[in-house]
């Protein structure tokens, strides 16, 4: 069965981007005996903490495309869909997507989605190439598991390569959703000059609106790791991620507004902030504990 639907750039349940300015440190104190290796330490401990909540972002819109689109097809379970129906972009008969069966009893499925040379959405995201997705069930079935593969994929002209897995799925109205994500063998080129990969796991569990008729006062918490290292071009070295504190991120917000993870590169610490729970596009990247950098997030 073909369709065509416009997905949106809402990243429900995920780290958002960060855009990546030129490094720049503004001291929390007065530095006068760093060499200038410790200075490029610490300015490559930045890169990889802004290149982490860049391509974990990233990978999130992925998610959040497969679910738009599960939505589009009826496969999401009943009392869950809302999470996905709002600001959709419509304008644009694209991506065109494919699915081998809309029979209910009939599993797995394979869903094609086809964004072509180019698909771009209401809020300035263009993507490229196909996301193919494997259920085993409808989104948020307990024990479904789902498989969201690239081929020729593009985020923003980015290339994007790797496996999305989605298991551990519950649902119910004591402890709401919770699932985990992974992915793996991740790969984001930024030209020929720069190539990253990346492989991470996490756990997403609903903590508040569990119950309730509909989504908008849901909030959920995000904990796992990340591995991140520089396949071409970059700093030499491999960085590990882990949450501090759970990220929190609100339905009804479109930024993590809580939580730290940390960024441990070559020796070199940084902690990525969220901040206290307020609703805005800000986080801070400290390094070594006296160096900080404000970021924006989209």
């Amino acid at each position: 069965m073909k369709s065509y639907f416009s997905t949106n750039r809402v990243l429900a349940w995920t780290i958002a981007a960060v855009a990546i300015a030129t490094i720049f440190f503004a001291c929390k104190k007065e530095v006068t005996t760093d060499t200038a290796g410790a200075n490029e330490n610490d300015n490559n401990t930045l890169l990889v903490a802004s290149h982490e909540t860049q391509i974990n972002a990233i990978y999130g819109d992925m998610f959040t495309s497969m679910a738009i689109i599960a939505k589009s097809q009826g496969q999401v379970i009943t009392g869950r869909q809302a999470s996905f129906t709002e600001d959709y972009a419509n304008q644009l008969a694209c991506p065109s997507v494919i699915i081998s069966s809309t029979d209910v009893n009939v599993w797995p499925k394979r869903i094609s989605v086809d964004y072509g040379d180019a698909c771009k959405d209401n809020f300035g995201v263009t993507r490229s190439g196909k996301l193919i997705i494997y259920m085993s069930g409808r989104l948020f079935a307990p024990n479904a598991r789902i498989g969201i593969h690239t081929e020729n994929y593009k985020y923003n002209g980015i290339p994007v390569s790797g496996k999305d897995s989605i298991y551990d799925i519950t649902l119910d109205l004591t402890s709401g959703v919770q699932y985990t994500t992974e992915i793996t063998g991740g790969k984001v080129s930024y030209g020929d000059s720069l190539i990253v990969g990346y492989n991470s796991k996490k756990t997403v569990k609903q903590v508040q609106g569990i119950g309730s008729p509909t989504p908008d006062d849901d909030t959920y918490n995000i904990t796992g790791s990340a591995s991140l290292s520089y396949e071409k071009g970059g700093p030499a070295g491999s960085a590990t991620i882990a949450t501090l504190s759970p990220l929190l991120k609100a339905a009804a917000c479109a930024w993590i507004s809580q939580g730290q993870l940390k960024v441990e590169f070559n020796s070199i610490s940084a902690v990525i902030d969220y901040g206290n729970g307020v609703c805005d596009n800000k986080a801070t990247i400290v390094v070594n504990s006296d160096k900080v950098k404000e970021i924006s997030l989209k």
